[in-house]
């Protein structure tokens, strides 16, 4: 009975995003306004559920595997197919948004609705530079690993091990992801900062004993990683040529 509650859960606002999505494809008959409304009201229904962790902890890396169809359907020209791995990739960030306590959820929902806007345009053709598909991800991302940093630093104060580690893992995966979308190595301080993260990461995965201090180192280290690659996104703005994402 708790396992169908909670995938009642999720599918209300998968259906509330899937509806959306639909009234924005060109072969719609609503108006721009009808769109705009039921746009907005999605986005409401989706704020107001809260997402218990059972439902959203197996989807944990998936929006990188859109983000990374969309570039490959972008290259290959398919923007309609491009388009709907973007959008798909917004919704997961809208669920994470909507989890219980979420860290970051308003910067969850504003990466959401920056790609969303950035579907409608490669739907369009009116984008054509894969530095402006790649800043969007990056952006996603690192909104992501500063979610679940501030997750892991909280499940640390609590002495949730388990959850630290889980939180820590998807804070460095998510980092990993962004560095390689923005196509910049980080300076010596910056990769020293990556170095320890990916050996505490290397223990987490291996289920090796890791310790509280090294918890918190990772979470300070994490920290220094997101705010240099937040430093780096804002003066490339959509000027540079950001990597492709391990395309």
């Amino acid at each position: 009975m708790r396992n169908f509650l909670a995938l009642c859960v999720f599918v209300a606002p998968i259906t509330v995003l899937a509806a959306v999505a639909l009234a924005q494809t060109p072969s719609s008959p609503k108006t721009a306004a009808e769109e705009s409304r039921a746009a907005e009201a999605g986005e409401q229904s989706t704020r107001q559920v809260s997402v218990p962790e059972n439902v959203l902890n197996p989807l944990i890396g998936e929006s990188e595997r859109n983000f990374r169809q969309a570039a490959s359907l972008f290259d290959k020209g398919d923007t309609q197919g491009a388009a709907s791995q973007i959008r798909a990739g917004a919704a997961l960030l809208r669920l994470e948004a909507g989890r219980e306590h979420a860290a970051n959820g308003s910067g969850l929902q504003s990466c959401a609705d920056e790609l969303d806007r950035l579907a409608g345009r490669v739907e369009h053709g009116d984008v054509s530079s894969r530095s402006e598909v790649n800043l969007a991800f990056a952006r996603a991302d690192l909104a992501l690993a500063e979610h679940y940093r501030a997750m892991a630093n909280e499940a640390l104060a609590k002495k949730q091990h388990e959850n630290a580690g889980r939180w820590l893992k998807a804070a460095a995966d998510a980092v990993d992801d962004a560095t390689r979308w923005t196509g910049r190595n980080p300076p010596t301080v910056q990769a020293q900062a990556r170095d320890q993260v990916h050996a505490l990461e290397t223990k987490i995965r291996s289920g090796a004993n890791w310790t509280y201090d090294e918890g918190k180192n990772g979470v300070s280290h994490l920290g220094t990683q997101i705010q240099y690659l937040g430093s780096q996104m804002q003066k490339v703005g959509g000027s540079a040529t950001p990597g492709n994402g391990g395309q």
